[in-house]
């Protein structure tokens, strides 16, 4: 042939199959393009296929990893801010109440006549009754200011110089100027008076215990010799930074009384887990400055010239209560 030899082409299976005879009478079309056995993944495709998805599920494990952690130490500094800030708003409220006078009013329970003698007065309730308080007796030309000598069951006793009917009010007037106890920098805070506003005259104890992590708070009514048992207010309590006292007082004294006028409270608290990312505890140091406001009443009547003596409560006996 002209042109050289030509290269006999491979027959196809449907080419075979296209001579031979079928019942119809019509062979069967044969695809376009060269036909193509299907073999599947060989073995080092599926090895590099699933090399790369290793290094996509780790690249995305890692990833979350982090995320999480990132969420547990968020978790763990919001549970310490929580703790701090919620112990320091209790502590703001009671120091600022410290030194006030709380005295449901009452009534005198039977008829007064005057004398220059101490006498017994039955009284409505001696609830936060104490020896030295200072009551103002009746109303209008006939009230006086009387000060308790004893207290016994339902009556009080004291130095009556104007008459009285029975049913005359009975109240309770001022502060104590001794409402803040502690004066010195430290690790405990005392403090009494009409602390929660009920009329109830409680002494108040708040203990900073890094040995156990604890800041403890007691609270006993005023009367009692011995203090009611101490219950936590903050867990996870942590010394402070270079060694910084929980308390710290400013003080005027005056007159023979030591006013605290101002009230600085510190505390540090760690998580009792350690962070995933840091290795390290959640920690949060928080400081706040409290005036006491019943204090600082206190300390203006005592500097008032002449000094207004009849509102100043004297410090009710037994305190602080062991």
């Amino acid at each position: 042939m002209a042109g050289g030899p030509q290269r006999l082409k491979p027959l196809r299976a449907c080419d075979v199959a296209a001579r031979l005879p079928t019942s119809s009478g019509q062979a069967p079309p044969c695809p376009h393009g060269p036909e193509r056995e299907s073999a599947g993944f060989s073995l080092i495709e599926l090895l590099v296929a699933m090399a790369i998805l290793m290094v996509v599920l780790g690249t995305v494990l890692s990833v979350l990893s982090r995320y999480q952690q990132a969420y547990v130490g968020q978790q763990e500094q919001a549970s310490v801010q929580v703790g701090v800030d919620s112990a320091l708003e209790l502590m703001s409220q009671e120091i600022a109440q410290a030194g006030a006078v709380g005295f449901a009013p009452r009534t005198l329970g039977a008829a007064i006549v005057a004398s220059t003698l101490a006498q017994s007065a039955p009284i409505s309730s001696t609830d936060s009754l104490f020896v030295g308080e200072k009551l103002l007796v009746d109303s209008g030309a006939a009230q006086e200011l009387v000060a308790v000598e004893a207290v016994g069951q339902g009556s009080f006793t004291g130095i009556f110089t104007q008459n009285h009917a029975a049913g005359a009010p009975v109240t309770a007037l001022g502060v104590f100027g001794s409402g803040v106890l502690t004066t010195t920098a430290g690790n405990t805070l005392d403090l009494y008076g009409d602390i929660n506003a009920d009329g109830t005259l409680v002494f108040v104890e708040y203990d900073c215990n890094t040995a156990t992590g604890d800041l403890t708070r007691s609270v006993t009514p005023i009367g009692s010799t011995t203090q009611t048992a101490a219950q936590p207010l903050l867990t996870g309590l942590a010394a402070n930074p270079a060694g910084t006292p929980c308390f710290q007082f400013q003080t005027v004294p005056f007159g023979g009384t030591t006013y605290v006028t101002s009230v600085k409270v510190t505390l540090t608290s760690q998580s009792a887990q350690v962070n995933p990312q840091t290795g390290e505890p959640a920690t949060m140091t928080a400081s706040l400055v409290i005036a006491p406001r019943n204090v600082l009443r206190a300390l203006s009547f005592a500097e008032m010239t002449p000094p207004r003596t009849a509102l100043l409560e004297p410090t009710p006996p037994g305190l602080p209560i062991p």
